[in-house]
């Protein structure tokens, strides 16, 4: 028997470990049109077509969507456009490195920024406070307030501790435990400040609920004294009459008294 011989240069199957590494260095892309998986279906294309000569070595592949490369048939790849492609693929990498520098750039000065931030505040408290430096753990404390809330919330809520907490000695500094107390307050008067804004009655209901607290110590509950208060106000009693009762308390017994009362006489 005789066969017919064929000039056509036979093609090799392409192994799927080099068909992977191909994908890999063109980032499963399409290098004619851009197309990536799993939008389109990926092949492996011949930059040097095999009816022209073309081997299977990587150099030689490059990926194409399927309608690129059935497009292509056995149009080589010229020089021109592998220039093209080469320096659009350095362009691109130029761009994201200038990109990467900035965002570098920008979290560096966020983090000057922040400490800047803490700085202020620590010496803003040391004006309001005076007798007593912020350690390591109250620049960490700062910090972590920044997280939750804005700059002028904190000032604004140290401000606000400072009036109502710190108590002054003759030399004008402030006892310990006025300025422990002081700050330690300042988050939590952050958090009213802001639920304020909501709650226009709500500052001034922390308010009362401190004059009780501190008249009434024992047996007090803090939960059950807000509500009353804010059953008292749903009852459309004064705030200056709550405020009133407050300063008149014997005890907690007597304070639930009193609001009860005043909210039936409405």
């Amino acid at each position: 028997m005789t066969e017919r011989r064929s000039d056509k240069p036979c093609r090799s199957a392409i192994s799927k470990t080099v068909r992977f590494e191909v994908f890999k260095r063109d980032s499963f892309q399409c290098r004619y049109c851009g197309a990536s998986a799993p939008d389109v279906l990926l092949q492996i294309d011949h930059i040097k077509p095999v009816a022209g000569g073309g081997n299977n070595e990587i150099t030689n592949l490059i990926t194409a969507c399927a309608a690129c490369n059935a497009g292509k048939k056995d149009r080589p790849l010229d020089d021109s456009t592998v220039i093209k492609k080469k320096k659009a693929q350095l362009n691109e990498l130029h761009e994201r490195r200038e990109q990467l520098e900035m965002m570098m750039e920008w979290a560096e000065s966020l983090q000057d920024l922040k400490g800047q931030c803490v700085s202020s505040l620590a010496g803003y408290w040391a004006e309001l406070a005076p007798g007593y430096v912020l350690n390591d753990q109250g620049l960490l404390s700062i910090k972590k307030w920044l997280r939750r809330f804005q700059f002028a919330e904190i000032a604004h809520a140290m401000g606000i501790a400072a009036d109502q907490y710190l108590e002054f000695q003759d030399d004008g500094t402030v006892t310990k435990e006025s300025w422990e107390c002081a700050f330690d307050k300042v988050p939590g008067i952050c958090g009213v400040v802001r639920d304020s804004e909501s709650d226009p009655d709500l500052r001034e209901l922390f308010y009362i609920r401190g004059i009780v607290q501190n008249k009434c110590a024992d047996h007090f509950d803090k939960e059950e004294c807000l509500e009353l208060l804010r059953g008292a106000r749903e009852c459309d009693v004064p705030l200056q009459k709550l405020r009133q009762s407050a300063y008149r308390v014997k005890s907690w017994t007597h304070f639930k008294e009193i609001v009860g009362q005043l909210a039936d006489d409405q």
